[in-house]
């Protein structure tokens, strides 16, 4: 499956999670741990006895998931459900009662997924926090759509298919333009950051890189982006490292094939590595539709220079110094 077909996969896999609530959800959440791991064994109610607040497990590792995806999701209700059913599941489960290992590993699963901004709220970690302390855990936090995600995607293709269903073939489609990089620019613009005297000044690397690729008009560019990186941030933590790793490998693409271009524009003080980040930049900014809106384009052109600017800082796109 190549970077485009994963993109399709994705946008399917989200589309298909976005409508899922109760046990729609629990029941997908157990098929993909089921195909990544053949120790994880979901637990089917037995009557009365319930599951024992257990919704799947690994045994051999003693790794413990409990699902909440409620239709209506309510923060005081999950820190209830939460402590209600990891105190029930150490009734049943814990110590050597049925498996040697005991509990050393519990994840809330929370379906997040069709929630305007995705995440647990920090009572939520505060709880886990407790509950690990408290009961002397390996582990003890939450699991995110973007986690089950993550696993999804180290699947092999025809597991991640068997999920998500027929990938279209991306060379007929004709409508649906498949680009991460304009997902990200769109977040961008949607979640400024305003300029703060809180903020931290350039890192000196990101100093050292500029002057070793020999950028002077571009420069600026670079560091006015630079202050807004945290949001790129978020995105990726929202979205998982297939994301990242697919708009890193789109950019590198262009600035490798950008270094066999010649760039040999004298009319202006710009150097050809200038010439090669300005040639970038047009090569990633999403192009608008319709009648020119110079705000617009602006917008696009800024936003683009940011995800720029949060890869050159990482070295994925220009030279790194030696010393660096």
């Amino acid at each position: 499956m190549n970077t485009t077909e994963k993109a399709l996969a994705r946008i399917l896999f989200r589309s298909r999670m976005s409508g899922l609530i109760g046990m729609g959800f629990q029941n997908e959440f157990s098929r993909i741990m089921s195909l990544a791991d053949p120790d994880f064994s979901p637990v089917k109610p037995q009557g009365n006895e319930g599951d024992w607040k257990n919704d799947g497990h690994m045994p051999t590792y003693g790794r413990y998931y409990q699902v909440y995806s409620p239709e209506t999701y309510t923060e005081s209700e999950a820190i209830r459900k939460l402590k209600e059913d990891f105190d029930g599941l150490a009734l049943k489960w814990g110590g050597s009662q049925v498996y040697p290992t005991g509990i050393q590993e519990f994840y809330f699963v929370i379906n997040d997924g069709n929630r305007v901004t995705p995440g647990a709220y920090p009572t939520t970690y505060a709880a886990l926090a407790t509950l690990k302390t408290a009961h002397d855990l390996q582990v003890c936090k939450p699991f995110l759509t973007k986690d089950l995600e993550q696993v999804l995607f180290g699947l092999d293709d025809d597991q991640i298919v068997s999920v998500v269903g027929f990938i279209p073939n991306p060379a007929e489609i004709r409508v649906l333009k498949i680009d991460l990089v304009s997902e990200v620019v769109g977040h961008i613009i949607k979640n400024p950051i305003i300029r703060s005297l809180d903020q931290s000044f350039t890192d000196p690397d990101f100093e050292k890189k500029i002057a070793f690729n020999s950028l002077s008009i571009t420069a600026n560019w670079l560091r006015d982006a630079d202050y807004r990186r945290a949001t790129v941030e978020q995105f990726f933590e929202m979205n998982g490292s297939f994301c990242r790793q697919t708009v890193r490998d789109k950019l590198k693409a262009i600035y490798e094939a950008g270094k066999a271009i010649s760039f040999s524009d004298t009319s202006s003080q710009a150097s050809a590595q200038d010439q090669l980040l300005a040639h970038i930049l047009t090569q990633v900014t999403p192009k608008s539709h319709g009648v020119v809106d110079r705000r617009v384009e602006k917008e696009l052109h800024d936003a683009a220079l940011v995800v720029m600017a949060y890869f050159f800082e990482a070295c994925d796109i220009f030279e790194e110094p030696p010393e660096c």
